[in-house]
């Protein structure tokens, strides 16, 4: 559809040539197809004199009179090769044009306007609506993902509808890092979520400052640019179009992590239980522990029984419920997974109509997209509502405008993780059973009545109880409405003047309740109302109004081998948030959930905010370029913001970029045969961030506080503390180098870039004297650098008729550089924060691996160090726990004492370098796609592993740990169920669990005083296979018959493979806590593309 719009835009901008007719003898007609077999509208008709003779109408029909027979006519179409004939006696042809991929120069969506990629001065990268249609993804940011080099996209939870955090070329903010500025066909928004991704005609990601400067002091992390599917730009009469495209999947649970099994969990729960002897041992200072470091376990009669839980009045641990489970060969555990987890169901589906009259062009769309959670009871839908029409009202004037509606909602079941039933469920271990011998869900499953013992496992109740009731609702609806209404004047060639309004409302609406879930089958309620007596309920409304006037000139025109472009702006942004919460206890009727909180009759809270800010803008920006060789770019953008006080509201965004194609130097062309195109790109901007609250530089009065004076209590308000009306706007400062090539007639594309950010005078709060009443206040301080480099290539590598193979390969790599912070060039180690690293750093002890009865070896600023297992007991186990079995960390300083010194930067959470891998093949009407993606050198704090590695517990389920296990520790003989005893040592990679050292040896687990490395912060790097997919295209000669125009059939597979060596559920979200996070999923999808 785009390319059909762009053809005949571009072809009928030539249509002013004249139908003429040849005064001659004979009448020919015909039709012109493109290589794809559809009718080309708008195809120029010329003779050899370079007389016009006719154009294409809307089937691609040409009729042309009183032609002569030695007559050679010209068809050309912008895009395409340009084909001759020889009229002769023929007065019928078929004329098939080529696509010209040297002639077709692509347009790319810059600030306020568009323009020809050739001339392109500074670094943008564009995604075309094929790519994001073959990622077949519900969100528009995951089609994205990999897309681009130097784009970071992360997905922020496994949850329907999650949403993803964009971060271009690095965090250039201390304090709050500022998201992409979005601006969806010219309409600045907030986000893209709320966007059908078939409904995207292409995207174009502004990165370096010299494109992104005339959006001024928004556009600090980058602009993205959206253009949707439309039909601007064509003004001659063509056919309507009807188009379909949609998919239905399901999705399915993969990559679960292992967890222990029955005999394995037995295995570490019996450990847990196990005590060093007590004994005292010559030489040694630890009782239990030998002079040599030998720990010497044992386990005593009431911790063996209490390890298996056995029944009351039984005198031996083989009484109880878990050793007979244990001893049964055909148990393997109960799996709790299934019972909250399920095969779901994933849908999208957007029906277009387009077409134009010689004065109207218009497209209207609608959409569906349906998304189930693999946990039961998560949903997510979205309902979208798209209108587009450009009208030429006269010669001067034109107008348009266009809306999009959307409508979503998130039904969950609550993400407070001491209520969810996800992480309660996957919490229990393989030996609790969800229900009795008849079936029944058991209330308390892991407590003493179920195993008829006086100890117990956990008194958490059973979480399937409150799911499968319904007794916990969290509900978020979203609508969302951007319109754009614009009227130009087309003043003079090359002159118009454009004024634009386009408003952009928002409402969200989230209700939680938490029910009492008293009902028949359950007389003790939900594990929330067995907490809290209560029932809860809260909404929270937030309304969102922007609204942007845009008033436009640009002016271009042509002088011989010199053309100029000139554009001039007056903007105006208004922006209004509004937010209103409310929360009551002692809801009268469960069934009403969040919806009646008027009958509450416990506690009540009510609270409320508004925002508002407002923005001022000039802007300019002038292009040269000469023979299309040498280019140049200067723009200028004056931003007034309310956020900031009198006197520093102003700031200026400046910006210069030069090209040179060097390839159309005449001293080029000896490498003309083999070298397409070489053009050197260079730029510096500045850009700003003005991401503070919109009243901090106002003073008020905050409250109310209440004192007692004279004996009576009384209400009081105070300032809202020291405000710093010096407060001036972050500037982030850019300079680029790029350079594009192209090889061998287009089949090789490589763009490289070179970029170095600096983000001065950031935002930051910084300690003040306590005279001034505060303790801190709000000042431009501390600076950020970013460098990088980014690589993309392109391999056309065949490309025949009827068989084509292409590749794409992208590389980033950032260096984050904290150049400054609050108090000048000092650290702040309580924040992480150290002069000359990456904002994100991970600071800690590091752990050494297992000490073992061979030694162990220390990493230390003098070298690696090994000592033997008596060497490193003299040395270090007195003075700490650190003997066989354990976890030391490494003495960094070699001093011989552990101390704050001996700590180190480990780890970042930020990767070191992302890529890419696609490619397409072709082959008479097959497609088939895949595409990796790649994120390397980061770490996570992995929630799971603090969760599932936690040596505190022993009653709970637990990820399968090879730990260590010194030789003579008791262990269980699973053949005979006897208690027996390690004939020789397993060199685990974790330490031995034992109920001596639950911190395992004062610095490990969460018991431990070092929680950071190798705990809780996971090496997370990945590499996943994004989506596969395979296609067909149906004949047309087949699909014509039914006025089909064309018909394609696919199946993608989204996320089947990921390569990691992170063990909990997906490294891409293992920062997120576990009721947000959960397991990774697999999805198949069966689609079409339908063309009437």
């Amino acid at each position: 559809m785009y390319q059909q719009l762009k053809r005949a835009s571009m072809a009928l901008a030539l249509g002013s040539v004249c139908i003429g007719a040849f005064a001659q003898q004979k009448t020919i007609q015909g039709t012109v197809k493109d290589s794809n077999g559809e009718p080309m509208i708008g195809v120029t008709i010329t003779d050899q004199n370079g007389k016009a003779g006719g154009i294409t109408d809307l089937d691609g029909n040409f009729t042309i009179q009183n032609v002569e027979p030695n007559t050679v006519l010209t068809f050309s179409y912008i895009g395409c090769k340009t084909q001759k004939i020889k009229v002769g006696g023929q007065k019928s042809w078929n004329i098939t044009l080529e696509d010209d991929n040297a002639a077709l120069d692509e347009v790319v969506v810059v600030g306020y306007g568009t323009m020809r990629k050739r001339d392109v001065t500074g670094s943008i990268a564009s995604i075309n609506s094929d790519k994001i249609a073959a990622r077949g993804t519900t969100n528009l940011a995951e089609s994205l993902q990999g897309s681009v080099p130097g784009v970071n996209i992360t997905q922020s939870g496994s949850r329907a509808g999650a949403g993803f955090n964009i971060q271009v070329r690095g965090q250039a903010s201390i304090n709050k890092q500022a998201q992409p500025l979005y601006v969806i066909d010219g309409v600045v928004c907030d986000n893209m979520d709320f966007l059908n991704p078939d409904d995207i005609d292409r995207i174009d990601v502004l990165k370096d400052a010299s494109s992104t400067a005339i959006y001024g002091s928004r556009a600090s992390a980058g602009v993205i640019m959206i253009t949707t599917k439309g039909s601007k730009g064509a003004d001659k009469a063509q056919k309507a179009t009807i188009s379909y495209d949609g998919y239905y999947g399901v999705k399915k649970l993969a990559r679960m992590p292992e967890l222990m099994g029955a005999n394995e969990f037995m295995d570490y729960r019996f450990a847990r239980y196990t005590t060093l002897d007590g004994k005292s041992y010559d030489g040694s200072s630890r009782k239990g522990v030998d002079a040599d470091g030998h720990p010497r376990y044992i386990i005593k009669d009431t911790d063996l029984n209490s390890a298996f839980l056995t029944r009351k009045g039984g005198t031996s641990y083989k009484d109880s419920k878990l050793y007979e489970l244990m001893m049964d060969p055909s148990f393997d555990g109960y799996d709790w997974k299934k019972m909250v987890t399920r095969t779901a169901a994933q849908q999208n589906h957007f029906i277009s109509a387009a077409g134009a009259t010689d004065k109207v062009n218009y497209r209207v769309g609608m959409g569906y997209q349906g998304e189930e959670n693999v946990f039961k009871g998560n949903d997510y839908e979205r309902f979208n509502l798209k209108g587009a029409m450009d009208a030429k009202l006269s010669k001067i004037f034109d107008a348009g405008f266009s809306v999009n509606l959307s409508m979503s909602s998130t039904e969950d079941v609550c993400t407070d993780g001491t209520y969810s039933p996800y992480v309660n469920a996957f919490y229990f271990n393989p030996f609790v059973s969800p229900t009795d011998a008849d079936g029944n869900l058991i209330p308390n499953p892991g407590a003493k009545a179920a195993f008829g013992s006086d100890a117990q496992f956990t008194s958490t109740y059973n979480p399937l109880i409150d799911l499968y009731d319904g007794n916990y609702t969290n509900e978020t609806k979203k609508y969302t409405m951007m319109g754009n209404l614009y009227l130009r004047a087309n003043i003079m060639k090359g002159l118009k003047f454009t004024t634009t309004f386009s408003p952009n409302y928002s409402h969200k609406r989230q209700g939680i309740f938490y029910a009492t879930g008293i009902n028949e089958g359950n007389d003790v309620g939900s594990t929330y109302y067995q907490k809290n007596k209560t029932n809860f309920a809260s909404v929270a409304n937030t309304s969102r109004m922007d609204w942007t006037w845009d008033n436009q000139i640009d002016y271009n025109e042509t002088f011989g081998d010199h053309n100029i472009g000139a554009m001039a702006l007056f903007s105006l942004y208004k922006s209004n948030t509004e937010y209103q919460y409310e929360e009551a206890k002692g809801i009268a009727n469960d069934h009403t959930t969040f919806h009646n909180l008027s009958s509450a009759s416990g506690d009540k809270n009510l609270s409320s905010s508004y925002n508002e800010s407002s923005l001022e803008s000039f802007a300019f920006r002038a292009n040269y370029s000469y023979k299309g060789r040498y280019m140049a770019t200067a723009t200028l953008r004056a931003d007034g913001s309310s956020r900031f006080a009198d006197g520093n509201r102003w700031g200026w965004f400046p910006s210069v970029a030069a090209a040179w194609r060097i390839s159309d130097e005449t001293w080029m062309k000896q490498f003309s045969s083999w070298l397409d195109n070489t053009k050197l790109r260079v730029s510096y901007g500045v850009t700003g961030n003005n991401n503070v609250g919109d009243y901090v530089t106002i003073a008020s009065a905050t409250g109310p506080t209440y004192v007692t004076l004279g004996g009576t209590e009384v209400q009081g308000y105070h300032p809202n503390g020291l405000v710093n009306t010096a407060l001036i706007w972050e500037k982030v400062k850019e300079f680029d180098l790029g350079l594009d090539l192209s090889f061998l007639k287009n089949r090789i594309n490589v763009t490289a870039d070179f970029y170095n950010r600096l983000s001065d005078g950031q935002i930051m709060s910084r300690s003040v004297p306590l005279e001034t009443g505060e303790k801190t206040s709000t000042f431009n301080v501390g600076s950020v650098q970013n460098r990088g480099i980014e690589l993309g290539m392109q391999f056309n590598i065949i490309n025949k008729k009827d068989f084509s193979w292409s590749a794409n390969v992208n590389f980033a790599r950032n260096w984050n550089k904290i150049k400054e912070l609050s108090n000048g060039k000092i650290d702040e180690v309580a924040n992480n924060w150290f002069i000359g690293e990456p904002l994100n750093v991970l600071r800690d002890y590091t752990h050494t691996e297992v000490i073992t009865d061979k030694g162990v070896t220390m990493h230390t600023m003098n070298g690696d160090k090994h000592y033997t297992l008596k060497e490193f007991y003299d040395k270090y186990g007195k003075k700490y726990k650190w003997y066989e079995g354990q976890v030391a960390v490494n003495d960094w300083n070699d001093d011989g004492k552990i101390d704050d010194s001996d700590k180190q930067i480990y780890g970042c959470t930020d990767p070191r370098w992302t890529g890419s891998l696609s490619t397409n093949i072709y082959f008479k009407g097959f497609d088939f796609s895949i595409m990796f993606y790649t994120k390397s050198g980061f770490w996570s704090r992995s929630y799971f592993h603090e969760k599932y590695m936690k040596y505190s517990d022993r009653g709970n389920a637990h990820m399968k740990l090879d730990y260590y296990i010194p030789a003579g520790a008791p262990i269980i003989n699973h053949e005979t169920g006897e208690i027996t005893t390690a004939t020789e040592t397993h060199y685990g990679k974790y330490p031995y669990p034992n109920n001596s050292d639950t911190s395992m040896g004062g610095y490990f687990g969460d018991k431990g005083s070092a929680k950071g490395e190798g705990f809780q912060y996971q090496k997370t790097s990945f590499t996943k296979v994004k989506n596969i997919t395979l296609g067909y295209t149906l004949p047309k000669n087949v699909v014509s018959k039914a006025g089909i125009r064309n018909l394609r059939v696919y199946m993608n597979i989204l996320n089947p493979f990921c390569f990691t060596n992170y063990k909990g559920f997906d490294p891409e979200w293992a920062s997120q806590s576990l009721q947000n996070g959960g397991p990774s999923s697999v999805t198949y999808q069966f689609g079409v593309n339908l063309k009437f």
